[in-house]
């Protein structure tokens, strides 16, 4: 299957630039600008998740004879493409390619765990992603650094991971002196579900 034609949303790029322009004074920069430094870059980011979703979609027909219930595919195909608009990062990129490549697999999560998920992937960074992966389902992994080897904002930024992923039920943390973590089984499931499959 080729990649799709690039997508063109001449009309609408055309009224936000022409709108823009029309501003007495500071119009013609604001058009240039957008044309610039929004609309193609945005078009490329565009086209190559799009390539990258044609190689999915073609990984998936040659694992399957059919490609199994294209209504999960396709929800996993749009819920993936909304989160990969709004980043540059790769581990996410990469994130929710391996998700739609499992969204149809036979043990997959069903299509209300999927949808959250996707949403996870998209409302998370990378460091969240790295943190769930380093922490343990089985034995309790330590979160606890001695305050004089991490700096402050080090120490609220991993506060701040912890307590995203914890308030998502990814995790839970012991706070008993140790401070410990341990991946719950719905965490075990989203890292399964974004994790490349063997």
């Amino acid at each position: 299957m080729p990649p799709p034609e690039t997508p063109r949303t001449d009309l609408v790029d055309k009224a936000i630039a022409g709108g823009l322009s029309s501003i007495p004074l500071v119009g013609g920069v604001l058009g240039v600008f957008y044309e610039n430094y929004m609309q193609a870059p945005y078009d490329r980011r565009l086209q190559q998740w799009q390539r990258t979703m044609t190689e999915v979609v073609n990984e998936l027909a040659e694992k399957y004879d059919t490609l199994p219930n294209d209504d999960v595919l396709l929800d996993a195909l749009i819920n993936a493409t909304r989160a990969a608009q709004a980043t540059s990062q790769q581990e996410k990129l990469d994130a929710l390619r391996n998700a739609v490549l499992n969204s149809v697999a036979p043990d997959a999560p069903d299509t209300d765990e999927q949808a959250r998920f996707f949403r996870l992937v998209d409302q998370f960074s990378a460091a969240h992603l790295r943190m769930l992966a380093r922490i343990s389902y089985y034995q309790p992994s330590s979160l606890y650094v001695r305050p004089d080897v991490i700096n402050t904002r080090r120490r609220e930024w991993r506060d701040l991971l912890t307590a995203d992923l914890s308030g998502a039920r990814l995790i839970s943390v012991s706070t008993d002196g140790n401070y410990t973590a341990l991946r719950t089984s719905l965490g075990s499931r989203f890292l399964d579900f974004i994790s490349e499959s063997s």
